[in-house]
């Protein structure tokens, strides 16, 4: 009976552990972000920011004196967020709420992504399917204390417009996360600028700087560089704002959103935009795209980056909405 209990109470403890994930510490104002990593919170006991990693072999607990790093031979069993913003072992999602995920592109990062599960569904690591019933004996992996901080995950996709930089302070406010962004893609003017973000005082504040002689920042390297970044035009002004939403139904738009060379999927419909990827690329300064079919009745997947003939997990029907850089996949 002793032994049940003991039992009974470890699981419990346990359970507690992983539902602090994301939930802000009054000791120190910081969150486990995942198993390895801290994160910042805000005026408003929010996460922001960016995730900090512990040292090697030390996981994030989160306990009465705060959230710390410990070492993971000794506190294993208590690290918060074991397996919460965590990509799968297909490198295809990772759970970051409840019932809300992330894509990781073929990758081991999350990239600029937010999933939500379909009503009554949660999001597991290892569900096949992405998210799975409870009712069915899938439990969460990221349980949070509070999903209404992620309402925006839950709810209606997160608008594609992004933040200006013409004020930095109200730009910091948007993206609220600490460090150097870059201003434009105008390869004369605002690409040799960036706005430095900073928290002072629970208020987000930016400043625009130049880099000096004929230098470009780079948001690759957070630093000025010599080398024109790819994502920088000599045809187009960043002043001029596109007037066609970036959508997967227009690849060049949908490109300039990403901002990024390689291959992307389309949507989540099986009978349609599954069979469907956008190949991005910088044709003279401008982000063009073009988009393809896979052949029969094969789909792409875009954790391998080809046309495979087994439904991916991110066409299943237990996925309720889908976004990549803003852009909400069809």
């Amino acid at each position: 009976m002793s032994f049940i209990l003991h039992f009974l109470l470890g699981c419990c403890l346990l359970a507690s552990a992983r539902a602090t994930c994301n939930v802000c510490n009054a000791v120190n104002n910081l969150t486990c972000y995942s198993l390895n990593q801290t994160q910042a919170c805000d005026a408003n006991n929010l996460p922001t920011g960016l995730p900090f990693s512990c040292p090697t072999d030390y996981v994030c607990v989160s306990g009465s004196n705060g959230v710390i790093c410990e070492p993971e031979a000794s506190a294993a069993s208590e690290a918060d967020c074991q397996e919460c913003n965590m990509c799968d072992t297909t490198n295809t999602f990772a759970c970051t709420g409840t019932s809300s995920f992330a894509l990781c592109l073929g990758t081991d990062t999350l990239q600029d992504s937010v999933g939500t599960c379909a009503d009554g569904y949660v999001c597991n690591i290892n569900d096949t399917q992405i998210c799975g019933l409870p009712a069915d004996g899938i439990m969460p992996t990221c349980s949070y204390a509070d999903d209404s901080t992620n309402s925006s995950t839950t709810s209606a996709p997160p608008t594609t417009t992004a933040p200006s930089t013409s004020n930095p302070t109200t730009y910091c406010a948007a993206v609220q996360s600490e460090g150097r962004f870059a201003v434009g893609t105008d390869a004369d003017t605002t690409c040799h600028q960036y706005i430095l973000c900073s928290l002072v005082s629970g208020s987000w504040e930016g400043q625009t700087y130049t880099c000096p002689g004929s230098l470009y920042f780079s948001n690759a390297t957070s630093l000025c560089v010599a080398a024109m970044p790819s994502t920088c035009s000599t045809s187009v002004s960043s002043t001029t704002s596109t007037t066609v939403a970036p959508t997967t139904s227009n690849p060049a738009a949908y490109c300039a959103a990403m901002m990024s060379q390689g291959y992307y999927p389309v949507g989540t419909d099986s009978s349609t935009t599954c069979h469907q990827y956008i190949y991005c690329f910088l044709l003279s300064g401008t982000w063009s795209g073009e988009m393809y079919t896979c052949p029969g009745s094969l789909y792409y997947n875009s954790s391998s980056k080809i046309c495979a003939s087994a439904l991916p997990s991110t066409c299943s029907t237990t996925v309720a909405s889908l976004t990549l850089n803003g852009v909400a996949l069809e």
